[in-house]
């Protein structure tokens, strides 16, 4: 199960941070993973029900987690065995 909060943080012109959609180091699917988690309301969805809602699989969504971690868009931690998305 996949927890999202928000930390509202960044300066935002849109939904989704301007730096983010403009970041060449990110792919497309990146960035439609990040805009998808920006524009969602708080939710708790499990890693299989978000990869079906994206058409893709759970092993190409984690590793898209792990580049928006990587590049400081988001924070992955673990909460009674619940990981939690927190959009930095």
């Amino acid at each position: 199960m996949l927890n999202l909060n928000r930390n509202n943080t960044r300066i935002r012109r849109t939904s989704v941070p301007t730096d983010l959609l403009l970041n060449p180091h990110l792919s497309n699917d990146a960035k439609t993973a990040a805009a998808i988690l920006y524009t969602c309301d708080d939710s708790e969805w499990s890693l299989a029900e978000m990869a079906g809602e994206l058409h893709t699989t759970e092993e190409k969504l984690s590793e898209i987690f792990s580049v928006l971690n990587e590049r400081g868009y988001l924070d992955i931690h673990f909460e009674d065995g619940v990981s939690v998305l927190t959009l930095l």
